[in-house]
């Protein structure tokens, strides 16, 4: 069985080039769908599955990387 790579909260905030703020939030409303976390935690600490998050940031998830919806006026 090959070894799952994962990220922390911090790896992930830093790759996606956002603030822990936004990234909560967005997590909570389910608009990073790369977004996985690894079961059981380890030491307490939330883990995400590298793969789909360096697949997001490729381009390669097969969707847009939109992270916030339009308003209109």
């Amino acid at each position: 069985m090959s070894e799952l790579r994962c990220y922390t909260v911090a790896q992930v905030m830093e790759k996606l080039q956002m603030s822990r703020a936004t990234f909560a939030r967005l997590r909570k409303a389910g608009r990073l769908p790369c977004v996985e976390e690894l079961k059981p935690r380890l030491g307490g600490r939330a883990r995400f599955r590298a793969d789909l998050i360096d697949r997001y940031i490729a381009n390669q998830f097969g969707g847009p990387r939109r992270y916030f919806t339009t308003r209109s006026a």
